[in-house]
């Protein structure tokens, strides 16, 4: 199974490897136990059956605790905590002040990005069939890529849709009634990929077949990335057809 630990829980892992190494090796030796069979093992595995219904805990040194949960292959770790470290939330808040130096390059940079919202964009989406909109977009100016990262001479943003489906999955759980887009597997919605191809100066966008039945995205996905339509084309690949994926 794949081990994720939440913010929380890898703040606070973090810490407690500064206070204590004994405890540090403990907690990891249980969290390599979790992701080997989530249901037993060391620390006493505990189903919690009160407000955090399908979360587990386990223990180590006594008073310490690992709480998480798993579903299909991943196992998610909430927070790790025991006498030694406070919540996340009892934390103070120290900021650090920002340089006059990196105060005055951040300040031109967003000068300079001013005017360039409607720039053209690679990236990533989905698309809600029963909406008629697109969701879990993720794009990039192509003028903030100065050589080709893909085959071909072309570019393309580097985040994947299972990873970038599985965080806003876990957001959504975890917040809210836990509805919305992101149920099921990621390649069990219509999806695409926008590319640009800097030899020949036009975007490729890759999509399954499901864009044939719902030809209304196309001119959503143009707007989305700020596409020229006379230098867009839109091409199918098996990969992006519902259902499939690297596996």
């Amino acid at each position: 199974m794949k081990l994720y630990l939440s913010p929380k829980a890898q703040y606070q892992y973090q810490c407690l490897k500064g206070r204590s190494v004994q405890y540090a090796e403990q907690v990891k030796t249980i969290l390599l136990d979790i992701k080997e069979h989530p249901a037993e093992g060391l620390g006493t595995p505990e189903a919690v059956d009160f407000s955090l219904a399908g979360y587990w805990e386990r223990r180590f040194n006594g008073s310490g605790m690992v709480t998480y949960y798993y579903e299909g292959d991943y196992v998610v770790i909430i927070s790790v905590g025991n006498e030694l470290l406070p919540s996340h939330e009892e934390l103070p808040l120290k900021l650090q002040e920002m340089s006059k130096q990196d105060y005055a390059q951040v300040i031109r940079q967003m000068e300079a990005n001013r005017g360039h919202g409607d720039d053209p964009k690679v990236g990533i989406f989905w698309y809600n069939v029963a909406w008629k909109e697109l969701f879990g977009v993720v794009s990039h100016p192509v003028r903030d890529y100065s050589k080709a990262n893909a085959s071909d001479g072309r570019i393309t943003c580097s985040e994947m849709h299972e990873d970038v489906w599985r965080k806003e999955y876990n957001r959504q759980k975890h917040h809210g009634d836990g509805k919305g887009p992101f149920i099921g597997a990621y390649e069990n919605k219509p999806r695409g990929r926008v590319f640009y191809n800097m030899e020949e100066g036009r975007f490729i966008v890759a999509v399954g077949k499901w864009l044939e039945e719902n030809p209304e995205a196309r001119q959503l996905i143009l707007d989305e990335f700020d596409l020229p339509a006379d230098k867009t084309t839109f091409e199918y690949a098996i990969h992006w057809d519902i259902g499939h994926c690297w596996r």
